[in-house]
């Protein structure tokens, strides 16, 4: 099985989600973190279309997307066929699908891959409740609320065992 992280806005997060993989046990026989190419440019207001190519060329079984990388990821089922097996989104950036009317696209998503929501319970991206409203209504996707509200989602301890029973449940 093939695990893609693709991290979130910030170059920072590169790290997190590379702690992430590495605790991760999933049965994995390879493994990439992404790193974004908007990175190098313009990371306060990246155009994700370019992100989303990229990703689309990428073979994987499981993603593992935070914020951003949760859009990354959408775009590329969407626009470009990208169809992992499964995906887990950490911290989902509710409040911007909606600004930016891209609910359908998280609804067609669920429709069609197996995904796992982590979410924090006061999340200020996009609280836990109106999104897990939206995924209860898709049998494919499950949501987990986890406390918090800063969308750092920094415990790969308390995040990790949640991705782990969901993969070996599937």
């Amino acid at each position: 099985m093939k695990l893609l992280g693709l991290p979130g806005r910030e170059p920072a997060t590169l790290d997190q989600m590379q702690a992430l993989l590495a605790r991760l046990e999933v049965g994995q026989t390879e493994t990439e973190v992404r790193r974004h190419g908007f990175w190098d440019t313009d990371w306060t207001d990246p155009d994700l279309l370019p992100e989303a190519s990229a990703v689309s060329r990428i073979s994987a079984d499981l993603v593992v997307a935070k914020s951003i990388g949760t859009l990354i990821t959408m775009l590329a089922a969407a626009r470009h066929g990208f169809s992992p097996t499964a995906c887990v989104f950490i911290a989902t950036p509710l409040n911007r699908l909606i600004a930016e009317d891209r609910i359908p696209l998280l609804e067609a998503h669920c429709d069609t891959i197996p995904t796992l929501f982590i979410q924090q319970a006061e999340d200020f991206n996009g609280a836990y409740t109106p999104l897990a409203e939206i995924v209860a209504r898709r049998p494919r996707c499950t949501a987990v609320e986890i406390p918090g509200g800063d969308h750092l989602y920094e415990d790969v301890d308390l995040i990790a065992p949640l991705i782990e029973a969901w993969v070996n449940e599937a």
